[in-house]
């Protein structure tokens, strides 16, 4: 089989699954599990075998996918045993598991012709590797290895053109990553002013796609990451010193809409975070109040501020920020969903190590793990943005 060249974080290569020590197995929680062709071909090889498992399976029409596991009464997958391992990989080995079990929690991307690989924090494991790690992260070569069909099948894939018209499109593309990178990981400054220094880069970059120079935009992004070496943003640094605000009022509102999915591990977090913070999630949203949070924050992260940088610049590596997935062509809408989805995972692991009242960072593993399972993998999703 063909080997296929890919680049991925230097994270990638620590994760290791955790098998029956995971607290939520990822076999649980009302999760679509997938079937791919190939697979399925497989399970009916496989003669009386085979038969067991295709009886809890359903067919779909989601190419490449094209089936279904079913659930149990608790939403489980019908194949996960009384010790929470895989009866299917037990019975008939690894090369049996459908692809979407045997890549989770890895996400493979695909842009404009290059195949790129990283960790979804929806698993306890990804998030313990990818957060905590004082590093900055970057970007390593390696190989990646065919699925059983022989290819290797992208879970996304970005087209540039959605966003640029430029021939040298894949290049501005790249560029502009790489500077949203070298911002958040510009570490003289506070997190929240590298949060406000990169929606000034957004904004600017937006207003020369809208204007159709998109040829300045390499040299634009050139002087602008050349300026964090200097002192050119230290004013705007000094003017403010707290950077972008945490809206408190959006933030609450999002989370009660994600609470009320009733997800236990989730609200078990939530109910942390809003019980500490009564006088936020009550809408009392006062100076005082907010004074009380960033002390509390800073309490906790002023010299750890590297995990949520880490949370923040893996989603702009996995989703190709300032583009996206979503054919979303405004890459300022693309921002302010990032800012959010930031500042509910700020909230609550800040409300998590006030109620515990010391940083604790398991708690922090299980929390960011609840919260990307209930939130990156909602089928309703969240508007954050008007």
């Amino acid at each position: 089989m063909n080997k296929t060249k890919v680049y991925q974080p230097q994270y990638f290569k620590k994760f290791v699954c955790t098998g029956t020590k995971c607290v939520s197995n990822c076999c649980r929680h009302n999760w679509q599990i997938r079937i791919d062709k190939n697979t399925y071909n497989k399970y009916v090889k496989l003669g009386d075998a085979g038969a067991v498992i295709l009886d809890k399976i359903k067919m779909v029409s989601e190419e490449p996918f094209i089936a279904l596991i079913t659930k149990d009464a608790d939403g489980n997958c019908h194949f996960l045993d009384d010790n929470g391992l895989c009866s299917i990989q037990l019975t008939q080995g690894y090369d049996y598991l459908s692809r979407t079990c045997r890549i989770h929690p890895r996400s493979i991307s695909y842009i404009n012709g290059e195949f790129e690989t990283f960790l979804e924090l929806s698993c306890e494991e990804a998030v313990r590797v990818v957060l905590f790690e004082q590093e900055y992260m970057d970007f390593e070569e390696a190989i990646l290895e065919p699925d059983g069909s022989g290819n290797v099948i992208p879970n996304r894939m970005l087209e540039t053109e959605k966003y640029t018209s430029a021939r040298n499109g894949v290049e501005i593309f790249h560029k502009l990553r790489s500077a949203c990178v070298a911002i958040m990981q510009a570490r003289q400054y506070k997190l929240r002013v590298r949060m406000m220094m990169l929606c000034l880069f957004i904004q600017q970059v937006s207003e020369q796609l809208a204007a159709g120079s998109d040829t300045n935009i390499p040299l634009f992004v050139k002087v602008f990451i050349d300026a964090l070496s200097t002192n050119v943003y230290d004013s705007v640094a000094e003017e403010l010193p707290d950077g972008i605000d945490l809206d408190f009022g959006l933030t609450v509102e999002i989370l009660r809409d994600m609470g009320a999915k009733n997800d236990k591990r989730f609200n078990k977090y939530l109910k942390q975070a809003f019980d500490r913070f009564s006088f936020l999630a009550s809408g009392d949203i006062t100076p005082s109040a907010i004074a009380e949070y960033k002390a509390l924050y800073i309490s906790y992260f002023a010299d750890k501020e590297y995990i949520f940088e880490n949370f923040i610049v893996n989603h702009i590596l996995m989703e190709g920020f300032p583009f996206n997935y979503n054919k979303q062509a405004d890459i300022m809408s693309n921002y302010a969903d990032l800012l959010a989805k930031y500042n509910l995972v700020e909230f609550l692991v800040t409300g998590v190590c006030a109620s515990k009242k010391k940083f604790n960072k398991q708690s922090i593993i299980d929390c960011v793990s609840a919260f990307s399972r209930c939130y990156d993998h909602s089928l309703k999703g969240y508007l954050m943005v008007e």
